[in-house]
């Protein structure tokens, strides 16, 4: 199941110490905090490790030229 269950139970952002805060209550058992003052989620950390690679080259370089050898029919 993935709703949860939004309430504001008043706990304190561990980013700016804001009590305007809503917490959500998963089925699952675990629960995450949602700061409206600062924007502050305890997921983002989880969601930056979803950031996948864009394949760029971070710098440019020569190819290595690679050796084959011919084949005889």
């Amino acid at each position: 199941m993935w709703d949860a269950e939004g309430s504001r139970d008043g706990e304190t952002c561990p980013n700016c110490q804001s009590t305007k805060t809503i917490t959500y209550h998963y089925a699952e058992g675990f629960t995450e905090l949602e700061c409206e003052a600062c924007g502050y989620q305890t997921d983002l950390s989880d969601l930056d490790q979803l950031t996948r690679f864009r394949g760029e080259l971070k710098e440019k370089t020569k190819a290595t030229p690679i050796p084959f050898k011919k084949l005889k029919a």
